[in-house]
């Protein structure tokens, strides 16, 4: 299942990938392949993502830059149908009675029946999914540019440690991090 999961959103890591870039993409590996320990903790909280059609130059006029609707564009995930019907099949689950299985036997199964024996055997059943059409970088005819920026969110009495500070300086070197602190509002009397 979470091959099928990767394979489905693989337009949506490729348009995040082309706003990333090779070059802060190669740095984030890079610092992964040189000390996983280190690097595998401190990524910043948020990934904000925008494509965008740039704006033009016709007669000295400078049109406002187009913001793409990443449902229509992407799909998958982003759009309005996928989100609705992942809510309703959430709450379904929610309300589904999840007596019948517990701890992956059913109530009603006799219970010297092993269903992980190894006198059995299992056949796997792989499925290679359908991979997604290549994302083009072009919508309505208009080249698309993705803007990405790493967020890490810290409250007024909060700082970073050592390791999300490395990561917002190797990002920040060939992409955009920010910190972006927040605090109580101070109420006046």
């Amino acid at each position: 299942v979470p091959l099928l999961r990767d394979v489905a959103e693989l337009r949506t890591l490729s348009m995040i990938a082309a706003g990333l870039g090779g070059q802060a993409l190669s740095s984030m590996f890079r610092a992964l392949a040189f000390d996983y320990r280190h690097y595998s903790g401190g990524l910043p909280d948020l990934l904000l993502v925008r494509a965008r059609c740039p704006s033009t130059h016709t007669s000295g006029d400078i049109k406002d830059n187009h913001f793409v609707d990443l449902g229509e564009w992407i799909g998958e995930a982003f759009c309005k149908d996928y989100i609705e019907e992942e809510n309703l099949n959430r709450s379904i689950s929610m309300l589904a009675d999840r007596d019948d299985d517990f701890l992956g036997c059913s109530k009603n199964v006799d219970s010297g029946h092993n269903k992980f024996s190894s006198k059995k055997k299992r056949q796997k059943i792989s499925v290679i999914p359908a991979f997604p059409n290549k994302l083009q970088l072009i919508h309505s005819e208009k080249l698309v540019e993705v803007d990405c920026m790493f967020v890490e969110v810290k409250s007024a009495n909060d700082r970073l440690d050592a390791r999300q500070e490395d990561w917002l300086n190797i990002i920040d070197m060939c992409g955009a991090a920010r910190v972006c602190k927040f605090g109580s509002k101070k109420q006046s009397k």
